[in-house]
């Protein structure tokens, strides 16, 4: 009588191959990481490229006109109010923190993100023209001229020059002011952000990322933060910073002069 044989079938256990997706698992998680930080840094570049040639739009634009445009505030593209040289009150805009005019300057207007990129100007400082020949911008009526300030300023975070041998990270310092214009890019997290179809989105709880989206003349520019528990956008060493992904870039009253000069536009 011949002696049946009795072969283990082949194949995984359930234990093998829970082990199996176990160990792949921690290979994908290993390799989004690395993935994810690449993608954001490339939209970072991406939405820098962007402020970047807005600004350089910005610039032509006011040789070409003798002024900075509105912020557009309805979403269509164009300045609020549209300027008319035969009406000086048009040079007040609607309102001095808004959106880039993309469609008037001929730039695209919304960050890689797919957020509209904020937009504000000195007005009606820098969005009057020249008016008499006189370098008195600053006196009224407020007008473009090489006398003219702006009234924006933009802060930072960093080291307090007044207590030194003590290392600091979150004093506020002022990076630059008397600014034509400051253009705002709400990054990945978009808070505070408006989507390019027009939904504002949720609103940012960091006090730097508030000041970026509060309307008024006071900017935050500093290094980019994750955030964590306890954090406090503040003075207080002992804490971190919150969450900051906002990319702010400046329009210096110096390389507009300069530009304004050289065409011949101004004094």
């Amino acid at each position: 009588m011949k002696e049946r044989l009795h072969t283990r079938a082949a194949g995984f256990t359930l234990l093998e191959i829970a082990i199996v997706l176990f160990i792949v698992g921690l290979l994908i998680a290993g390799l989004l990481g690395p993935l994810e930080t690449q993608l954001e840094a490339r939209d970072r570049r991406q939405t820098l490229d962007t402020l970047n040639l807005i600004t350089e739009a910005l610039l032509g634009y006011a040789v070409i006109n003798g002024r900075l445009p509105c912020p557009d505030t309805d979403g269509d593209g164009l300045p609020n109010p549209a300027f008319m040289p035969s009406n000086p009150a048009t040079a007040n805009c609607v309102s001095n923190d808004g959106f880039v005019p993309g469609t008037e300057l001929g730039v695209p207007a919304v960050d890689a993100w797919g957020n509209r990129i904020r937009y504000a100007v000195s007005a009606p400082n820098y969005t009057l023209p020249e008016t008499d020949g006189l370098c008195n911008g600053d006196t009224a009526p407020k007008h473009f001229d090489l006398c003219t300030k702006g009234t924006l300023t933009v802060k930072t975070r960093g080291d307090n020059p007044a207590t030194p041998g003590i290392q600091e990270g979150k004093h506020l310092l002022v990076s630059a002011t008397d600014l034509p214009a400051v253009l705002v890019s709400h990054g990945r997290n978009g808070l505070g952000a408006t989507s390019v179809g027009g939904v504002p989105l949720p609103a940012p709880s960091g006090a730097d990322e508030i000041e970026n989206q509060n309307g008024d003349p006071v900017f935050i520019a500093r290094g980019y933060s994750r955030g964590a528990a306890g954090c406090t956008d503040d003075e207080n060493e002992s804490t971190p910073l919150c969450e900051f992904d906002d990319i702010v870039v400046w329009l210096p009253p110096t390389v507009l002069n300069a530009r304004m000069v050289n065409a011949g536009r101004l004094p």
